[in-house]
């Protein structure tokens, strides 16, 4: 009878062991699950930038193109250019006259390091290893998001150009 006691004894707390342990992971899951809803290659769908007094402005010069690739090691790259930019004339980017080069700065923004998320805050920080605006070098650039199924909005309320960018990214297909 002992020996039956002991068995159903270890049962019962092997059960109850393993339901623990699988809650607690079913408790975690939301923060995973938005991880991994977010890897992938996400392209600019819009971009709207806005400043202090609500008025808005091309930041990179208007009909905005990017990327935005985020892998399952929590690395991420993002390059958004747009009209801003002209051709450099010599065909030499080392050899681009001023108003060349103040051109490309105006209408091209790049970064890459590592990213984080907050499900539950709803925040994606990217943790800047290098940036083409030099400020962000080593800086944790914090964004709003929203995430519902192929379409990720991100908002940056210290924007490289001053106010604020809200950002459209579509999942590339």
């Amino acid at each position: 009878m002992r020996a039956i006691c002991k068995i159903a004894l270890t049962a019962v707390v092997g059960f109850v062991l393993t339901v623990g342990i699988a809650s607690h992971g079913n408790a975690q899951q939301p923060t995973r699950s938005v991880g991994r809803q977010l890897v992938g290659t996400w392209l600019v769908v819009s971009a709207v930038n806005t400043r202090p007094d609500g008025t808005r402005f091309d930041a990179l010069g208007g009909n905005d193109k990017g990327i935005l690739m985020l892998d399952r090691t929590g690395h991420f790259s993002q390059v958004v250019m747009g009209d801003a930019r002209r051709k450099i004339v010599s065909n030499n980017r080392l050899e681009g006259t001023p108003e060349e080069n103040k051109s490309i700065v105006a209408g091209t923004l790049a970064l890459y390091g590592t990213y984080s998320v907050d499900a539950a805050g709803r925040t994606l920080t990217f943790h800047v290893e290098r940036s083409s605006f030099p400020n962000w070098d080593g800086a944790d650039q914090k964004r709003t998001m929203t995430l519902a199924g192929d379409e990720l909005k991100l908002s940056n309320a210290g924007a490289s150009g001053g106010g604020t960018a809200d950002l459209t990214w579509h999942r590339a297909k």
